[in-house]
């Protein structure tokens, strides 16, 4: 009898083997995703929660992108010297310890504040003044540790990863960490927001922090142990991946600065777009959404990025967006084409990154180059830029550096198509792109108008000529070396050329413009229009006033026809009476609404804007209705909300006939000014239950009045709508009033509409805790 040795393993086995190749991969890429969503989970949560505290600023979103840049930068660079200084037996001792702090942390704040990551209102600011350094504050301080925690997880992992034997595969967890930001991103306003209050939502994440903070032990763990348990062909594969290879310091010098080039960017096109082309809060999300797409699809795969589709989409996406910015009857233009040269920029910059990614044992070094990178494009954006330039130039130069990194990227890469010998390319490349603005200039009248403010047809012509003469002078003839010369590198430079030439162009002051002035709040512009003078912010008029002799004239939304106007003239403690009026206004514009003041009335507004408030006050104001006012004016400098509550709390209640809210008209809707909390201050500082509160509602984008109907119902107040047409400086208006009197609001020219909801959006009240503006957007 024979006995056989069967050496091949059995079906059980090959599972066994199988599930134990794939439980590693599993747990790093669901700890990786995991890490990613809760890192941009917290930035959004947080944001949502101080934003109220500081007037619902913009520039609210863009210091606080700079500070978690930063966190993340000390994150990087905590991974990079642990993976590089210690053993992995260390690292995982050391990262246990971190992030039990982490957690404990959070226990006490969840004990303490109404969840771990949404403080208290004892840490709202009671200054108006340092508001960025106030931002910095409050967020290092509810969110620095587990969000450093979260940012070591990407490197960190990584590294552990490689050790497993997996080698370069895992720069994917890069790109999978990306999914798990673009999630965390985008469920925020469509799925948590509405269904969730925050405090819930920051239960919620403290309590996947604490799921993560296990599933990260586990990892740390199974790095540790895979050193001496390691199938030899994994070692070996580990050790090839190991291999150290050149570096030159050009290198670290480009993960910089395309890394800084696509943050700066990115910010930039935000600030552009949310205060420059429609101001609605959730455009925060696209560009970011854009930016994290292409750090996906980058890292994913390298044949994902083609220069030979990007490198024209961007050049192309460069001049419509230089020419869409010149025309304003162009709305879906103005927004679409920087989303469009944002995308193709930041897949340049992250797909030659991944050209010229390390092997992984640089690979802590080569992510810390990015993050040193984003977080001083941020830094550049947020707290210089705004220092430096009295517009939003920061765009302009950003898409210059991206210019002058796709040239030095082409020209260090001897492969690339600026090496190419080809004659027929550039020709074809430039009658092609002169050709393709030519027949849209026919079709579209206003692109033909943009396209001549910045010099496109000069600009061609100029690029045509080098060529053609580049094929006269160079055609015959080559350099002493014996090298060729390459023609298309003539249309690389020109290209650049009219590439700054347009941006130069677009960078420029707008006809008529008078002045203009750049803080923490945005960009503040006077134009001169014929015979009046008009304060713009971003692309909306915040008020005009007209020369001598009418300079006294309400006009924009606040013309005798208007609700506002009506409402003014003829309240009837003024025409019944003859009593004086103390009216409360929030936001000033350029104070239009002192133009109705008698003698003996009293007109106090709340300004957030310093500058703003500059403009109609002093010795020479730009505008003087609150000088040539018959009433009493004064200003308050800051939030009206939150002047309003410290007045309360220093019993300066009941001293308003009439509130005004006139601080929605440019479409960045403040939500802490609209909450059942707002009302329960506003009802308190009217002298009594005749009292009005009157909003303006003509916003172009957001449809506030189901938020106002649910206002009034719940403080049983009666309320009329109305909306009144203009012509000329006097614009259309809308507006509603409140008051709990029902006889209050019976005035002679306040007739009632009929309102129609917006996606059949029914009254509906929002609280500090809870509101859901993506709902109420037209």
């Amino acid at each position: 009898m024979s006995t056989e040795t069967n050496d091949h393993p059995t079906v059980a086995e090959k599972y066994a083997a199988a599930a134990e190749a794939t439980t590693p991969l599993l747990l790093f890429a669901a700890t990786s995703f995991l890490s990613a969503f809760l890192l941009f989970q917290v930035q959004l949560i947080v944001n949502k929660h101080i934003l109220p505290w500081f007037g619902g600023s913009a520039a609210v979103w863009t210091t606080s992108m700079l500070v978690f840049q930063l966190l993340l930068l000390a994150g990087y660079v905590y991974s990079h010297l642990v993976t590089t200084r210690l053993p992995l037996s260390r690292q995982f001792i050391l990262h246990v310890g971190l992030l039990s702090a982490a957690v404990v942390l959070i226990i006490v704040l969840s004990i303490a504040w109404p969840s771990a990551i949404t403080p208290s209102a004892a840490w709202k600011p009671s200054q108006t003044a340092h508001q960025a350094a106030s931002v910095c504050w409050i967020i290092l301080v509810s969110t620095a540790l587990p969000f450093f925690v979260l940012s070591t997880s990407a490197p960190l992992l990584q590294s552990w990863f490689s050790r497993l034997g997996y080698g370069n595969k895992a720069y994917r967890l890069y790109a999978l960490s990306n999914l798990g930001s673009l999630l965390g991103l985008l469920t925020f306003p469509f799925f948590l927001e509405p269904a969730l209050r925050l405090k819930t939502q920051g239960q919620l994440w403290a309590s996947l922090f604490c799921a993560f903070a296990v599933a990260c032990l586990l990892c740390g763990r199974r790095a540790r142990n895979y050193g001496t348990t390691a199938p030899a062909e994994a070692q070996d594969g580990a050790r090839r991946d190991a291999e150290p290879v050149r570096r030159r310091p050009i290198h670290y010098v480009l993960w910089f600065l395309l890394a800084a080039c696509a943050s700066s960017l990115l910010l930039a096109t935000t600030n552009l777009l949310c205060q420059e082309v429609i101001t609605v809060p959730l455009l925060w999300v696209v560009p970011l959404s854009i930016y994290l797409f292409s750090f996906i699809v980058c890292f994913d795969h390298p044949r994902w990025y083609q220069r030979a589709i990007f490198h024209p989409l961007f050049i192309i996406a460069l001049f419509l967006t230089c020419a869409a910015l010149h025309s304003n009857q162009s709305f879906l233009a103005r927004l679409i084409s920087p989303l469009l040269v944002l995308f193709a920029a930041c897949m340049i910059c992250h797909g030659e990154l991944v050209r010229l990614k390390p092997g992984v044992q640089h690979l802590t070094s080569f992510y810390l180059a990015i993050s040193a990178g984003g977080a001083a494009g941020g830094f550049f954006v947020a707290l210089v830029a705004p220092h430096i330039f009295t517009s939003f130039a920061e765009f302009e130069l950003s898409l210059a550096l991206a210019v002058v990194l796709l040239v030095a990227t082409l020209f260090l890469d001897r492969q690339s198509w600026a090496f190419s010998l080809s004659f027929i390319l550039p020709v074809v490349i430039v009658a092609a792109g002169i050709a393709i603005a030519y027949g849209m200039g026919l079709w579209f009248p206003d692109v033909a108008v943009a396209l001549n403010t910045i010099r496109f047809y000069p600009i061609a012509l100029l690029i045509g000529t080098l060529v053609g003469m580049g094929a006269l002078i160079f055609g015959r003839s080559s350099p002493p070396d014996g090298s060729p010369f390459r023609f298309v590198q003539i249309l690389v430079a020109a290209v650049a050329l009219g590439s700054f030439a347009a941006l130069y162009f677009n960078a420029q002051p707008k006809p008529g413009m008078v002045s203009s002035t750049r803080n923490f709040y945005g960009v503040v512009r006077v134009f001169r229009d014929g015979n009046a003078k008009v304060l713009i912010h971003g692309q909306t008029t915040h008020g005009a006033q007209l020369d001598p002799p009418d300079q006294r004239v309400p006009l924009t939304y606040y013309g005798p026809d208007s609700g506002i106007g009506v409402l003014l003239r003829n309240h009837p403690k003024r025409s019944n009476w003859g009593n004086a009026l103390r009216i409360g206004v929030v936001g000033l514009g350029v104070g239009t609404l002192a133009a109705y003041g008698h003698p003996g009335d009293s007109l106090r507004f709340y300004e957030l804007d310093p500058d703003v408030i500059a403009l109609s006050s002093g010795e020479q104001p730009t505008f003087t209705y609150q000088r040539d006012s018959r009433a009493s004016v004064t200003n308050v400098v800051g939030d009206g909300r939150l002047s309003l509550e410290r007045e309360e709390a220093q019993n300066k209640t009941r001293q308003f006939d009439i509130l005004v809210l006139d601080a929605f008209s440019g479409d960045a809707i403040p939500v802490h000014l609209l909450t059942r909390e707002a009302f329960e201050t506003y009802w308190k500082q009217l002298e009594s239950d005749q009292g009005i509160i009157a909003v303006h509602i003509t916003s172009r984008h957001v449809n506030l009045v189901p938020v106002l109907l649910g206002a009034a119902q719940h403080f049983q107040a009666k309320s009329v709508m109305t909306i009144s047409r203009g012509q000329g400086l006097i614009f259309d208006s809308g507006w509603f009033l409140m008051s709990k009197d029902p006889d209050s609001l019976n005035i002679p020219g306040l007739e009632p509409i009929t309102v129609h909801y917006v996606h059949s959006v029914g009254p509906r009240l929002w609280t500090d805790d809870y509101s859901d503006v993506f709902r109420l957007i037209y």
